[in-house]
């Protein structure tokens, strides 16, 4: 693994024509603990994501970039790996002081523009799906509180797309899986990739459970796209890649292997789990991952039920509604 201070260049000043990459860490308080923010600098400067909401992370931004010379206005727009608070999260504090350009994939349209209706689909999707997995939700969902968001200047970006970042351009490749708005930027001339939480080589990455699209009754299926999306990565050429929740990496093709074989493990867990009978997803989780409580809940049942999803897809196994709980056991045929 490359140390992250070894990949950039000692002065973060002189913007030039070699681009400099600048990791900002963030604390967080979700389970990795921090999240890191890029300042991006060449021609020009870009911001990469932009930290949790409220002004404790806004302001430790805030004072990092400072120490490196930079402010708000030095940038030329921002752009979002995701759409996840601890990435998003800063957008409308920094809008507030400067009236930055927010780039974002297509598909988090809704979520931008959604306001209070959307906020509760996805409340009330969430509610149903601890229901059918089994779950509690007064006890294991995470009570959200609304934030409107009232973004200005936002571009929507897609697959294929060319965006400047640092004066430089990265194409864009869209990579559902973690969320339905993941997005890699790669550098073709010098391989730098920002891979937001597609990737991070010190922890295996979650595919989230999200509702349907706002004109669909069918979820995503998470896992399945991850894994697609992996095997789309895996063939790009990459060199450095920067992710939000660790150290710089290369040989990305190696990593996506390595995590493509821990999926295989899970699934092959979980059929022993269901080799005594059939259960909900909870009591899955529960065998899987007893260490897990209150809230912390749902990551399980978010990777769980991911997995069940490919193996339904392989015909190993099947499932029953009771109740309004959905029951899983191996097919027998």
């Amino acid at each position: 693994m490359l140390n992250c201070i070894g990949l950039i260049l000692q002065s973060y000043k002189e913007w030039g024509p070699i681009q400099k990459i600048v990791p900002i860490k963030l604390e967080t308080p979700f389970s990795e603990g921090f999240v890191y923010v890029f300042a991006v600098l060449g021609d020009t400067a870009t911001l990469i994501d932009t930290g949790n909401p409220g002004e404790k992370s806004f302001y430790e931004l805030k004072s990092q970039l400072r120490q490196n010379g930079l402010e708000f206005k030095d940038f030329d727009h921002i752009v979002l790996t995701h759409m996840h608070t601890d990435h998003y999260g800063g957008v409308r504090l920094i809008q507030e002081e400067v009236l930055l350009p927010v780039y974002v994939h297509e598909l988090a349209r809704p979520i931008i523009t959604g306001g209070i209706y959307e906020f509760h689909r996805m409340n009330e999707f969430f509610n149903q799906f601890l229901i059918q997995c089994g779950a509690t939700p007064l006890v294991h969902q995470y009570r959200r509180k609304y934030i409107e968001e009232n973004w200005e200047n936002v571009h929507y970006i897609k697959n294929g797309d060319s965006i400047s970042i640092g004066g430089s351009p990265y194409k864009v490749y869209h990579v559902p899986g973690h969320s339905q708005t993941d997005i890699l930027l790669v550098n073709h001339e010098n391989g730098f990739t920002f891979v937001g939480d597609h990737l991070i080589a010190e922890l295996s990455v979650n595919a989230f459970i999200e509702p349907p699209k706002p004109d669909s009754n069918n979820r995503p299926k998470p896992l399945l796209q991850y894994r697609e999306s992996l095997s789309q990565a895996k063939n790009l050429p990459l060199g450095v890649c920067y992710s939000s929740h660790g150290q710089p990496f290369q040989e990305h093709a190696k990593l996506i292997d390595q995590r493509l074989m821990e999926h295989e493990n899970r699934c092959s867990n979980i059929h022993k789990i269901l080799q005594s009978g059939q259960k909900s997803i909870f009591e899955i989780c529960q065998e899987m991952y007893p260490r897990l409580k209150g809230t912390s809940v749902f990551l399980g049942l978010s990777q769980i039920q991911g997995h069940l999803d490919l193996m339904e897809e392989r015909e190993l196994v099947s499932s029953e509604e009771i109740n309004e709980i959905l029951y899983y056991r191996l097919r027998s045929d």
